[in-house]
């Protein structure tokens, strides 16, 4: 046995220690990096579920044309065929409802605080001093008239991050298996197969699930809409919106997307508020007994758990945009932890697959 020199294995130990300080830094660099443009990377993620949920729609247009033209489409056409309407659709909607919902918005900020003055604190005056709370309201409203330039700057900062989140749809539509394929490359390739099965999985549960959830949120966001001009609420175009994204954010989002059109219904008078309150009760009974089975069978399976734990933790990090974010890292985590611990186990147990171990006899 070969003895070292005591300057030789401090020499040695130093050096392995230097290349651990090295990594974590390393490491520690790379997180703060990404930190630092992690709304670049929310922005990316996004794309990539919305490519992930159309991307069946590419592939089922690329299957009809060889069936009923007999000939190859290119991905890049069959993206064309898909996204270009989808784009149009949505570019067109947001034409007709934003001028409605600008002028919304300023309607009721002009008409919250005559509501709230005639409706709570003229009624509570008789017996509580209400000036403290009426000059709060006043503040309010000058604070929210100075900040209409920040508000403009946020406007145009979400106009841009669509955009470029259209943009960035179409490049992964297009390049989808080169990008799939450079993912890839950080496996060996002894493995690359079932880790291209294990991204087709996820992009197929993530495609269900938006398809499914984009489907809820209408629904809800229909029937809100309706119903508010059914109740001659005002504001039904804003509240109905802000229901149907609330349905998008898992756990709480259902509830606080029904606040809004609960307040402006408590303003106008009790028979609104309670006629808004009994709806909004009955349809998300109806959506969770008979909507969501049917739209969501069979798409996603998640546990519950994992919903409300990945949703806290989400919101923590990112806030409302982190619980939205929520069910598909989900959706990620849960197909990988099959791959990697779930399937590995099952074909340790197949006593019929050769090469594995047996289960002891009994």
């Amino acid at each position: 046995m070969a003895i070292y020199p005591r300057e030789e294995r401090v020499a040695g130990e130093l050096e392995v220690f230097a290349k651990k300080v090295a990594i974590v830094a390393g490491l520690g660099i790379l997180l703060a990096l990404l930190w630092a443009v992690r709304e670049i990377l929310i922005l990316i993620f996004l794309a990539a579920v919305l490519a992930a949920g159309i991307a069946p729609a590419v592939k089922r247009v690329r299957v009809l044309g060889r069936y009923w033209l007999h000939r190859n489409i290119n991905r890049g056409t069959a993206v064309m065929i898909v996204y270009l309407p989808f784009v149009a659709i949505v570019t067109t909607l947001l034409v007709i409802l934003i001028p409605r919902l600008v002028a919304d918005w300023q309607s009721l900020s002009v008409q919250l605080p005559l509501l709230i003055e005639k409706n709570v604190i003229q009624p509570l005056e008789k017996y509580v001093a209400m000036d403290q709370v009426r000059a709060a309201l006043r503040e309010g409203i000058k604070l929210q008239r100075s900040t209409m330039i920040a508000y403009a700057r946020n406007v145009a900062t979400v106009i841009a991050s669509i955009i470029a989140i259209f943009f960035m749809v179409a490049y992964m539509l297009i390049d989808a298996r080169r990008l799939r394929n450079v993912i890839l490359l950080f496996y060996p390739p002894e493995v690359r197969a079932d880790r291209r099965r294990t991204l087709n999985r996820m992009a197929r549960r993530m495609s269900s699930w938006l398809s499914g959830q984009l489907v809820l949120a209408a629904i809800i966001g229909v029937a809100t809409f309706f119903w508010l001009l059914l109740l001659r609420l005002p504001y039904a175009l804003p509240l109905a919106l802000f229901a149907t994204l609330g349905e998008m954010v898992p756990v709480i989002g259902p509830i606080l997307g029904t606040t809004p059109a609960l307040a402006i219904a408590i303003l106008s008078s009790p028979w609104q508020f309670w006629a808004m309150l009994i709806f909004a009760i009955l349809l998300q009974k109806f959506e969770n007994l008979f909507i969501a089975p049917r739209v969501m069978s069979r798409k996603v399976s998640i546990s519950p758990l994992a919903v409300f734990i990945a949703f806290l933790i989400g919101a923590s990090l990112l806030g409302i945009v982190g619980a939205i974010m929520a069910i598909p890292i989900a959706v990620i985590v849960q197909v990988a932890f099959d791959e990697v611990f779930v399937a590995r186990r099952e074909r340790r147990l197949d006593i019929d697959r050769a090469g594995t171990l047996r289960r002891r006899a009994r």
